[in-house]
């Protein structure tokens, strides 16, 4: 845009016996953490952390490279163990959630009419990945369900006051900032090497795909990590910007998104882009009494509260699992 932009390292210590050219000299994966039942190994890791390992790599200092490098690896961690937490509460809970058939196909039609598709177009994305139909209705589900649960288990934790509402709304009225600021996140698909319009048709699909996955509620620091084409912000995360900061079509998304929503598939410049709302700082207006002129800094507080309690259930849920980070 303008802007836009284990076992512990098993302890690997050889004795070296022979000579070994070092060219056969092989790196050993390594376990970094250990989920109740499950592991992240170091090679996996560093992959999902590719992004912000590649950024990384330019630091001059040997110090502050390692340093940063130890950071992003620890951050990219936290986000994985994050997805494996909700994961295995998922297991425990899928009964209780009660998603069907009809809830998928709600989601689907959904997706095609939000982004202008139609079947045969989902589905030749899906097939462009290895991916089967009956593959994909089972990962929308496990969406759903993912969506479903943390309304079950978060949002009832969520209080607003009206006196912190209406506060709010006075503090934007007399802090002197005017200006609508939009805190977001994205994903971008590249368009700059499709050769053919069946190609660029395949990259909006694919990236309709992503947003209902998205929309039914997948982490999306998580898949932006694994898919997304923008370097500069791996994990999505744009902050906070003001019109005019971003490209036309992508500052109208953002602008028009419910706060906690996903847009539909916005297609700039520089490819497609699926966004999520985090945040808005909205301008006061002349007053702060009715329901219309308090909406916003309500919606506001309520998001900032959700994520929130998000990050406390998450942390419960680590607490309650065997978990042994190893990096």
């Amino acid at each position: 845009m303008k802007n836009l932009c284990a076992l512990k390292a098993f302890g690997v210590a050889a004795l070296m016996v022979f000579a070994i050219p070092a060219s056969a000299a092989e790196v050993v994966d390594r376990i970094v953490a250990v989920i109740e039942n499950e592991i992240i190994t170091l090679r996996e890791l560093e992959q999902r952390a590719l992004p912000f390992l590649e950024k990384v790599s330019a630091i001059s200092d040997e110090k502050e490279r390692e340093r940063q490098r130890d950071e992003v690896l620890l951050k990219v961690l936290d986000i994985q163990i994050g997805e494996k937490m909700v994961d295995l509460e998922l297991k425990k809970n899928a009964e209780m959630l009660g998603v069907g058939e009809p809830d998928i196909n709600r989601a689907i039609e959904e997706v095609l009419r939000m982004n202008n598709l139609n079947r045969e177009q989902l589905q030749a994305a899906l097939y462009n990945q290895g991916m089967t139909w009956t593959e994909y209705r089972a990962k929308l589900k496990s969406q759903i369900e993912r969506a479903r649960l943390i309304q079950y288990k978060v949002q009832g934790r969520i209080q607003v006051k009206p006196e912190d509402v209406k506060g709010l709304c006075k503090e934007r009225q007399t802090d002197g900032n005017r200006n609508v600021k939009v805190c977001a996140s994205h994903i971008l698909l590249k368009t700059e090497g499709a050769q053919t319009q069946k190609e660029i048709e395949a990259l909006r699909a694919e990236a309709a795909k992503l947003q209902a996955e998205l929309s039914a509620g997948a982490d999306f620091a998580a898949y932006a990590l694994k898919r997304s084409d923008d370097k500069g912000s791996p994990d999505g995360n744009l902050g906070c910007f003001e019109r005019g900061m971003m490209v036309k079509e992508f500052e109208e998304a953002a602008f028009s998104t419910p706060i906690g929503s996903v847009s539909p598939v916005v297609r700039t410049q520089f490819g497609f882009h699926v966004i999520k709302v985090s945040d808005r700082k909205t301008q006061a207006a002349s007053g702060c009494e009715t329901k219309e002129e308090l909406g916003p800094f309500h919606n506001e507080l309520y998001q900032q509260k959700m994520e929130e309690q998000m990050k406390l259930w998450v942390l419960e849920l680590r607490k309650k699992a065997f978990v042994d980070v190893r990096l």
